[in-house]
Protein backbone atom coordinates (compact mmCIF):
# COMPACT_ATOMS: atom_id res chain seq x y z
CA UNK A 1 0.00 0.00 0.00
CA UNK A 2 1.84 3.10 -0.99
CA UNK A 3 2.17 6.38 0.17
CA UNK A 4 4.01 7.99 -2.77
CA UNK A 5 2.80 9.84 -5.53
CA UNK A 6 3.16 10.69 -9.12
CA UNK A 7 7.09 11.18 -8.95
CA UNK A 8 7.14 12.71 -5.17
CA UNK A 9 8.20 10.12 -2.01
CA UNK A 10 7.04 9.78 1.25
CA UNK A 11 9.80 8.82 2.58
CA UNK A 12 12.96 10.55 0.55
CA UNK A 13 15.12 12.44 2.18
CA UNK A 14 17.63 15.73 0.88
CA UNK A 15 18.41 18.76 0.56
CA UNK A 16 20.37 19.90 -2.57
CA UNK A 17 21.56 23.55 -3.03
CA UNK A 18 19.99 24.55 -6.72
CA UNK A 19 20.96 28.79 -6.31
CA UNK A 20 23.07 30.18 -3.39
CA UNK A 21 20.71 29.96 -0.68
CA UNK A 22 17.80 28.41 -2.50
CA UNK A 23 17.29 24.37 -1.91
CA UNK A 24 15.26 21.63 -3.70
CA UNK A 25 14.05 19.48 -1.01
CA UNK A 26 11.16 16.68 -1.05
CA UNK A 27 7.41 17.64 -0.54
CA UNK A 28 7.39 15.68 2.41
CA UNK A 29 9.66 18.03 4.44
CA UNK A 30 6.65 19.79 5.37
CA UNK A 31 4.95 16.63 6.50
CA UNK A 32 4.93 13.25 5.87
CA UNK A 33 1.29 11.40 4.26
CA UNK A 34 -0.61 9.05 6.95
CA UNK A 35 -2.37 7.68 4.13
CA UNK A 36 -2.16 5.60 1.52
CA UNK A 37 -3.34 6.49 -2.11
CA UNK A 38 -6.43 4.39 -1.65
CA UNK A 39 -7.24 5.86 1.77
CA UNK A 40 -6.77 9.12 -0.03
CA UNK A 41 -9.05 7.90 -2.76
CA UNK A 42 -11.42 7.43 -0.46
CA UNK A 43 -11.41 10.67 1.51
CA UNK A 44 -11.70 12.58 -2.08
CA UNK A 45 -14.99 11.13 -2.41
CA UNK A 46 -16.03 12.68 1.33
CA UNK A 47 -18.27 15.76 1.43
CA UNK A 48 -16.13 19.71 0.90
CA UNK A 49 -15.75 20.43 4.61
CA UNK A 50 -14.94 16.96 6.21
CA UNK A 51 -12.26 16.55 3.21
CA UNK A 52 -10.40 19.39 4.36
CA UNK A 53 -10.12 18.06 7.91
CA UNK A 54 -8.36 14.90 6.89
CA UNK A 55 -5.60 17.34 5.07
CA UNK A 56 -2.56 18.37 7.53
CA UNK A 57 0.53 19.10 5.40
CA UNK A 58 1.31 20.10 2.11
CA UNK A 59 2.57 16.20 0.57
CA UNK A 60 -1.32 14.79 1.95
CA UNK A 61 -3.05 17.68 -0.10
CA UNK A 62 -0.58 16.86 -3.08
CA UNK A 63 -1.49 13.34 -2.94
CA UNK A 64 -5.27 13.81 -2.83
CA UNK A 65 -4.63 16.39 -5.69
CA UNK A 66 -3.24 13.64 -8.29
CA UNK A 67 -5.81 10.98 -6.96
CA UNK A 68 -8.67 13.75 -7.30
CA UNK A 69 -7.01 13.82 -11.07
CA UNK A 70 -7.19 17.69 -11.51
CA UNK A 71 -7.76 18.87 -14.82
CA UNK A 72 -5.86 22.03 -16.47
CA UNK A 73 -8.35 23.97 -18.59
CA UNK A 74 -8.83 28.18 -19.19
CA UNK A 75 -11.70 28.54 -16.57
CA UNK A 76 -11.40 32.63 -15.26
CA UNK A 77 -14.22 34.84 -16.18
CA UNK A 78 -13.53 38.07 -18.67
CA UNK A 79 -14.36 41.74 -18.08
CA UNK A 80 -13.00 44.45 -20.31
CA UNK A 81 -13.42 47.82 -17.83
CA UNK A 82 -11.92 51.12 -19.39
CA UNK A 83 -9.89 49.46 -21.60
CA UNK A 84 -8.22 47.25 -19.12
CA UNK A 85 -8.98 43.43 -19.69
CA UNK A 86 -9.74 41.86 -16.04
CA UNK A 87 -9.98 38.38 -15.50
CA UNK A 88 -11.38 36.70 -11.81
CA UNK A 89 -10.28 33.83 -10.58
CA UNK A 90 -12.88 30.84 -8.85
CA UNK A 91 -12.42 31.44 -4.66
CA UNK A 92 -10.61 28.12 -2.97
CA UNK A 93 -14.33 26.35 -2.17
CA UNK A 94 -15.07 26.82 -6.02
CA UNK A 95 -11.82 25.59 -6.90
CA UNK A 96 -12.00 22.26 -5.29
CA UNK A 97 -15.41 21.42 -5.91
CA UNK A 98 -14.85 22.37 -9.89
CA UNK A 99 -12.01 20.18 -9.91
CA UNK A 100 -10.66 21.93 -12.72
CA UNK A 101 -8.59 25.18 -13.36
CA UNK A 102 -6.00 27.07 -14.64
CA UNK A 103 -2.79 28.39 -12.81
CA UNK A 104 -5.22 30.58 -10.60
CA UNK A 105 -7.49 27.71 -10.02
CA UNK A 106 -5.16 25.33 -8.88
CA UNK A 107 -3.15 27.87 -6.50
CA UNK A 108 -6.34 28.16 -4.75
CA UNK A 109 -6.95 24.78 -4.40
CA UNK A 110 -4.36 23.93 -2.48
CA UNK A 111 -5.02 27.28 -0.19
CA UNK A 112 -8.33 25.82 0.65
CA UNK A 113 -6.41 22.78 2.35
CA UNK A 114 -3.27 24.18 3.91
CA UNK A 115 -3.58 27.97 4.65
CA UNK A 116 -4.33 26.92 8.30
CA UNK A 117 -1.39 24.43 8.25
CA UNK A 118 1.54 27.23 8.49
CA UNK A 119 1.93 30.31 9.37
CA UNK A 120 0.78 31.45 5.88
CA UNK A 121 0.16 30.55 2.49
CA UNK A 122 -0.18 32.90 -0.44
CA UNK A 123 0.88 33.58 -4.00
CA UNK A 124 3.82 34.10 -6.07
CA UNK A 125 3.40 35.66 -9.34
CA UNK A 126 5.28 36.36 -12.49
CA UNK A 127 4.30 38.91 -14.65
CA UNK A 128 5.81 38.97 -18.59
CA UNK A 129 6.80 41.23 -20.97
CA UNK A 130 4.05 39.88 -23.72
CA UNK A 131 1.10 40.04 -20.98
CA UNK A 132 0.95 36.73 -19.68
CA UNK A 133 1.75 35.70 -16.35
CA UNK A 134 1.64 32.80 -13.97
CA UNK A 135 0.51 32.20 -10.66
CA UNK A 136 1.93 29.52 -7.97
CA UNK A 137 2.06 28.88 -4.18
CA UNK A 138 3.87 30.20 -1.72
CA UNK A 139 4.38 28.92 1.92
CA UNK A 140 5.99 30.82 5.16
CA UNK A 141 7.10 28.60 7.89
CA UNK A 142 9.82 28.81 10.86
CA UNK A 143 10.86 31.71 8.97
CA UNK A 144 11.12 30.26 6.05
CA UNK A 145 9.94 30.81 2.45
CA UNK A 146 8.70 27.28 0.45
CA UNK A 147 7.48 27.44 -3.25
CA UNK A 148 5.38 25.29 -5.31
CA UNK A 149 3.44 25.11 -8.64
CA UNK A 150 0.55 23.20 -8.30
CA UNK A 151 0.17 23.24 -12.22
CA UNK A 152 3.51 20.91 -12.25
CA UNK A 153 1.86 18.70 -9.59
CA UNK A 154 -0.89 17.51 -11.61
CA UNK A 155 -0.58 13.87 -12.60
CA UNK A 156 -0.51 14.87 -16.45
CA UNK A 157 2.35 16.68 -15.85
CA UNK A 158 4.46 14.29 -13.60
CA UNK A 159 5.70 12.98 -17.37
CA UNK A 160 7.72 16.14 -17.88
CA UNK A 161 9.75 15.54 -14.64
CA UNK A 162 12.29 13.35 -13.11
CA UNK A 163 11.74 11.28 -10.21
CA UNK A 164 12.38 13.62 -6.11
CA UNK A 165 15.19 12.72 -5.89
CA UNK A 166 17.95 15.41 -5.20
CA UNK A 167 20.07 14.45 -7.93
CA UNK A 168 20.59 18.18 -9.63
CA UNK A 169 21.80 16.97 -12.84
CA UNK A 170 18.30 14.72 -13.45
CA UNK A 171 16.49 18.40 -11.93
CA UNK A 172 17.82 20.59 -14.42
CA UNK A 173 17.06 17.98 -17.44
CA UNK A 174 13.55 17.81 -16.41
CA UNK A 175 10.55 20.88 -15.67
CA UNK A 176 12.13 22.00 -12.56
CA UNK A 177 9.49 24.00 -11.55
CA UNK A 178 7.01 20.68 -9.77
CA UNK A 179 9.17 20.41 -6.48
CA UNK A 180 9.39 22.17 -3.74
CA UNK A 181 12.03 25.20 -3.09
CA UNK A 182 13.49 26.31 0.02
CA UNK A 183 15.14 29.81 0.84
CA UNK A 184 15.21 32.81 3.56
CA UNK A 185 14.93 35.63 1.07
CA UNK A 186 12.64 35.14 -1.82
CA UNK A 187 14.83 37.22 -4.05
CA UNK A 188 17.09 34.55 -4.20
CA UNK A 189 14.39 32.49 -5.63
CA UNK A 190 13.70 35.04 -7.97
CA UNK A 191 16.81 34.80 -9.58
CA UNK A 192 17.00 31.09 -9.79
CA UNK A 193 13.91 31.46 -11.76
CA UNK A 194 15.40 33.60 -14.50
CA UNK A 195 18.39 31.46 -14.39
CA UNK A 196 16.07 28.45 -15.46
CA UNK A 197 13.90 29.84 -17.76
CA UNK A 198 17.02 31.36 -19.38
CA UNK A 199 18.17 27.79 -19.64
CA UNK A 200 14.98 26.76 -21.56
CA UNK A 201 15.04 29.50 -23.62
CA UNK A 202 12.17 30.90 -22.30
CA UNK A 203 11.01 33.96 -22.14
CA UNK A 204 12.22 35.73 -18.67
CA UNK A 205 9.49 37.50 -16.50
CA UNK A 206 9.99 41.13 -15.83
CA UNK A 207 8.56 41.51 -12.30
CA UNK A 208 7.97 38.61 -9.53
CA UNK A 209 5.27 39.36 -6.84
CA UNK A 210 4.15 37.69 -3.66
CA UNK A 211 -0.07 37.77 -2.52
CA UNK A 212 -0.13 37.65 1.06
CA UNK A 213 -3.53 36.64 0.95
CA UNK A 214 -4.78 33.42 1.51
CA UNK A 215 -5.84 33.08 -2.45
CA UNK A 216 -5.96 34.90 -5.90
CA UNK A 217 -9.15 36.88 -7.04
CA UNK A 218 -8.06 38.63 -9.98
CA UNK A 219 -5.72 40.11 -12.65
CA UNK A 220 -5.91 42.71 -15.47
CA UNK A 221 -3.99 43.86 -18.15
CA UNK A 222 -3.57 46.73 -20.65
CA UNK A 223 -1.55 46.79 -23.94
CA UNK A 224 -1.15 48.96 -26.54
CA UNK A 225 1.82 50.78 -27.87
CA UNK A 226 3.45 51.97 -25.14
CA UNK A 227 3.94 47.90 -23.53
CA UNK A 228 2.31 46.55 -20.98
CA UNK A 229 0.58 47.03 -17.86
CA UNK A 230 -0.73 44.89 -15.13
CA UNK A 231 -3.02 45.90 -12.82
CA UNK A 232 -3.64 43.53 -9.21
CA UNK A 233 -5.99 43.96 -6.48
CA UNK A 234 -5.04 45.96 -3.43
CA UNK A 235 -7.08 43.21 -1.83
CA UNK A 236 -4.98 40.44 -2.24
CA UNK A 237 -1.93 42.56 -0.64
CA UNK A 238 0.52 42.19 -3.64
CA UNK A 239 4.33 42.77 -2.74
CA UNK A 240 6.65 43.14 -5.24
CA UNK A 241 10.01 40.67 -4.61
CA UNK A 242 12.01 41.61 -7.47
CA UNK A 243 12.17 43.43 -10.91
CA UNK A 244 13.82 44.21 -13.82
CA UNK A 245 14.05 47.43 -15.13
CA UNK A 246 12.11 48.01 -18.25
CA UNK A 247 10.07 51.21 -18.69
CA UNK A 248 7.56 49.39 -20.83
CA UNK A 249 5.98 47.08 -18.34
CA UNK A 250 4.58 48.14 -15.25
CA UNK A 251 2.90 46.52 -12.56
CA UNK A 252 0.16 48.60 -10.61
CA UNK A 253 -1.62 47.89 -7.20
CA UNK A 254 -5.64 48.84 -7.56
CA UNK A 255 -8.68 49.02 -6.93
CA UNK A 256 -10.90 46.10 -8.04
CA UNK A 257 -14.24 47.84 -9.71
CA UNK A 258 -16.92 47.54 -7.92
CA UNK A 259 -18.87 45.90 -11.14
CA UNK A 260 -16.41 42.98 -11.06
CA UNK A 261 -18.65 40.41 -8.85
CA UNK A 262 -16.16 37.55 -6.81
Amino acid sequence: MSKDTGNYSNSVRFETEVYKGVYWLPINSLGTSEYTNEEMTEISQMPLTEKKQHIHNLYEAVQLFQVSEFRGTLDNKDYWIDNIHWQTHKNPEEAVLSNEGCCATDTNWLSYFIKDRYDSVGSFCYANKDGNGHITTCIRDNSNYYFIDMMMCRRDSQDFLCKENGVLSELFNSEWAGFLYKCKNPVDFCLFNIERVKAKNRKVPFCFYLRESSFVTATGEHIDENGVTFYIPKKDEPVIVYSNDDEKCVLSFVDLPDCINL
